[in-house]
């Protein structure tokens, strides 16, 4: 990784050398600053954006060539809140999202120039939180003690491997370091975001070896284990097998 990540940097560089006056325009890029974000790149984005920068349309854009990347809030807010199927990344901070940022708007051909700690911290505070007043909580009862007893065994099979047997993120030793996928640290990092962005990001990215390979009802079953481990208690209603279906209910950390 070392090696590509250098000629990434250096490739993109070179670029704003020679993008003129506007470029100079734009803030420096730190070369120790790109590194860390492509660390981080790897480590959270790749599996979705690729480590091309290619990304997996529709759900998952390009950022190779997007010249929507000019855009640094636009960037951040993306990062911070998430978007669609991809999850919220509140748990970085303005400093790593200001190391990601420069890496994703200065690989793959674009070039539009650093971002600082401050500058992140600035649009953060600027962005306004999701309005879910009007919108079901997971904490309602949405699954069924049947459907995450189905959703048991997919979970051992597809998922303690990297995720660990308690979905921890402690998989096994030969894996990358991976997200938990319950209890309090799933629920922080998917906080606001809607059962929809997370049913289509487990159908369409997970497992990471053999990405689609759950149908929609396995993807529901997996979804209510993963609630009924974070202590999130069921109800009498199955969760629907159907993306848009749950588009109305909200991950919250905590029950209001």
């Amino acid at each position: 990784m070392t090696a590509r990540v250098g000629m990434a940097a250096l490739a993109s560089l070179f670029a704003l050398a020679l993008a003129g006056p506007v470029a100079a325009q734009q803030a420096p890029v730190d070369p120790v600053q790109l590194q860390a974000g492509a660390t981080l790149f790897d480590r959270d984005c790749s599996g979705c954006h690729q480590v091309d920068g290619s990304g997996m349309p529709p759900d998952f854009p390009a950022l190779a060539g997007n010249n929507k990347l000019v855009d640094l809030g636009l960037t951040v807010g993306n990062v911070h809140n998430g978007k669609g199927a991809m999850p919220a990344f509140a748990e970085l901070t303005a400093d790593e999202i200001a190391a990601l940022a420069t890496y994703i708007r200065n690989s793959w051909g674009n070039a539009f120039g650093g971002a600082t700690a401050d500058e992140v911290t600035t649009l953060i505070a600027s962005i306004a939180p999701a309005d879910t007043s009007a919108s079901a909580s997971i904490w309602t009862g949405v699954y069924t003690d049947a459907q995450a007893d189905r959703g048991v065994d997919i979970l051992a099979g597809s998922c303690a491997k990297c995720h660990g047997r308690r979905l921890n993120g402690a998989g096994d030793p030969d894996q990358v370091p991976s997200p938990a996928i319950a209890r309090g640290g799933f629920l922080k990092r998917w906080e606001g975001r809607s059962l929809e962005a997370l049913f289509v990001y487990i159908k369409t990215q997970m497992p990471l070896d053999n990405p689609g390979q759950l149908n929609d009802a396995r993807t529901a079953d997996v979804i209510a284990e993963m609630l009924r481990v974070s202590n999130v208690p069921a109800g009498t209603t199955e969760l629907a097998a159907d993306a848009k279906a749950l588009g109305g209910i909200v991950i919250k950390e905590k029950a209001d």
